[in-house]
C-alpha cells in the first residue's frame, strides 16, 4: 500500500492527505514508479459541499489515493477541528511542479478536457516554460453529460498515448466520477482532476496576485473576475459550511477522553482479524492500530473493529478508518465497525459517514457475517452436485481457514483467550 507514512485528516468526512507540496510531488513520483492506477483529487470547499449532498461523490473522494487541499478555507477548517493540515496544495501549483519534474525525469503528460483553444494554449505555454516536457497528447471532447460521453473514443486516445500523468479538466464532480468509472480500464499511473487549471495556465483566467494567494484571498479575486458564475457558488459553499461545520466540530469536541492507558488487542477468528480498541485512538495507539490493520490487510483478512470501549476518535483516526475502508473495498473484503458508542455515531453522522461504513450493534454479528461471506466465497468454487472436476482443476481455499481448523483441533480443550470470541460465534466457523 502506498502513502503509509502520510496521515489523513478527515474534514467534514473527506480524508485529506496532510502533506506539503514537496511531499505531494514525491508521493506522485512514487506512484508513477509503482505503476497501475492512482487517482488524485485537488479538493476545495465546493468539493466538500457537493460531497455532503452526493453520496457517490463522497465515496469517490474517500477512495482516492490522495486528496489535497486546494484552497485555504479547507486548511482553516482543519485548524478549527484541532488537526491542522500542513499547507494548501493548489491544482495549478501542483500541475506546474509536475511539469517541471516531468521534464527532468522524462515523464509524459496527457491533457484531457477544457475547450480546444484553451487546451492548445495551455500545452503551448507548458512547452515554452519546459522545453523538454513530453506532452503525450491532448483531447477536448464535446461537452456532454457523463452518461452521453463517447467514453471509448476518450479511452482509445489515452491508451494509444500511454502517458505517465493524466490531467482531467472536466470540472467537479464530473472529472472525479469519470476517473472512478474507468479506474479498472485506465493504465495511467497518476490521474488528477484539475478543474479550471488549464484555463489558468493558458492565461484565459489570470491568477490572483501573490499577496492574495499567500493570505488565502484568491477566491475574492476569482469572484471579481467572474461574479455572475462564482458569486452564487461561493455563497452556496458558505451556506453549506454554516449548516454542517458547527455540528461536526461540536460532535468531535464532545467526545469523552479516557483516563485509561490506550491499548489494541488483536485476535484471529477464521479469516477475520478482530481488533479491540480500548481508550483514546490517538498518538501511539493510532500508530499501533495502523500497523495491525495494515498487517491484516496484507494477509487478505476481513477486519472487525470492536469499538465498544473506545474514547476519543480524532480527525487523523477517522481519516485512517476511511482509508482502511477504501482499501478493503478494492480487495472486496469486509471491514465492520461493531458496537459504536453514541459519541462516535454523532461524529459519523455529522460527517455524512454513517452510511459509508458497515456497522452493527454486536461483535458476534459482524463475525457471523464475515464467516458467511467466506462460506459463499468457498461455495463459489464448489462444482454443482453430480458434476465432476477435470483432472487438472484446482480449488482455491484460503490458507487462513485451514489454519483455523487446525488450531481448533489442537485447542479442542478451549481457547487461551475465550473472552475474545463471543459465545454466539463459538460454533459459526466450525
Amino acid at each position: 500500500m502506498l502513502n503509509l507514512s502520510c496521515t489523513n485528516v478527515a474534514v467534514l468526512g473527506i480524508p485529506f492527505h496532510n502533506v506539503t507540496m514537496d511531499e505531494a510531488v514525491a508521493l506522485i513520483e512514487e506512484q508513477i514508479r509503482e505503476g497501475g492506477f492512482h487517482q488524485i483529487a485537488t479538493a476545495n470547499v465546493d468539493f466538500l459541499k457537493n460531497a455532503m449532498r452526493d453520496r457517490r461523490l463522497r465515496d469517490t473522494l474517500c477512495s482516492c489515493d490522495m486528496v489535497v487541499p486546494d484552497g485555504m478555507p479547507v486548511v482553516w477548517m482543519s485548524r478549527l477541528i484541532g488537526t491542522p493540515l500542513k499547507e494548501r496544495v493548489t491544482g495549478i501549483d501542483l500541475v506546474e511542479r509536475l511539469a517541471e519534474v516531468s521534464e527532468r525525469r522524462g515523464y509524459s503528460i496527457f491533457l484531457l478536457g477544457a475547450s480546444e483553444s484553451r487546451a492548445e494554449r495551455a500545452a503551448k505555454v507548458l512547452r515554452q516554460r519546459f522545453p523538454n516536457l513530453r506532452i503525450a497528447g491532448r483531447y477536448s471532447p464535446e461537452p456532454k453529460p457523463l452518461e452521453k460521453m463517447d467514453h471509448e473514443e476518450i479511452l482509445r486516445r489515452i491508451e494509444a498515448a500511454e502517458p505517465d500523468i493524466l490531467l482531467v479538466a472536466f470540472g467537479n464532480p464530473k472529472q472525479e466520477e469519470w476517473l472512478a468509472m474507468h479506474r479498472d480500464r485506465l493504465k495511467v499511473p497518476v490521474c488528477i482532476g484539475v478543474g479550471g487549471t488549464l484555463d489558468s495556465i493558458s492565461g484565459t483566467v489570470p491568477r490572483a496576485p501573490r499577496w492574495m494567494q499567500r493570505n488565502g484571498l484568491e477566491w475574492l479575486h476569482r469572484v471579481w473576475q467572474e461574479p455572475k458564475r462564482l458569486a452564487a457558488r461561493y455563497f452556496s459553499d458558505a451556506l453549506c459550511l454554516l449548516c454542517h461545520l458547527p455540528g461536526y466540530i461540536a460532535a468531535s469536541a464532545a467526545q469523552p477522553k479516557r483516563s485509561t492507558e490506550p491499548s489494541i488487542v488483536v485476535h484471529q477468528v477464521g479469516n477475520t482479524k478482530l481488533i479491540s480498541m480500548i481508550g483514546d485512538l490517538t498518538g501511539a495507539a493510532l500508530e499501533e492500530f495502523n500497523v495491525c490493520s495494515r498487517t491484516a490487510y496484507s494477509e487478505g483478512m476481513n477486519i472487525v473493529l470492536d469499538m465498544s470501549r473506545i474514547g476519543y476518535l480524532g480527525p487523523e483516526s477517522l481519516g485512517s478508518l476511511i482509508s482502511l475502508e477504501s482499501q478493503m473495498r478494492r480487495r472486496r473484503e469486509q471491514l465492520w465497525l461493531a458496537e459504536l458508542p453514541a459519541h462516535l455515531w454523532r461524529v459519523l453522522r455529522t460527517g455524512q459517514l454513517h452510511n459509508y461504513f458497515m456497522t452493527t450493534t454486536m461483535v458476534s454479528d459482524a463475525l457471523y457475517r464475515t464467516a458467511k461471506a467466506e462460506q459463499r466465497l468457498l461455495a463459489s468454487f464448489t462444482p454443482p452436485l453430480g458434476s465432476f472436476l477435470p483432472e487438472t482443476a484446482y480449488v482455491d481455499v484460503r490458507m487462513e481457514l485451514l489454519q483455523d481448523v487446525c488450531r481448533r483441533i489442537v485447542d479442542a480443550t478451549g481457547s487461551e483467550e475465550p473472552t475474545l470470541i463471543p459465545s454466539a460465534f463459538a460454533s459459526a466457523g466450525r
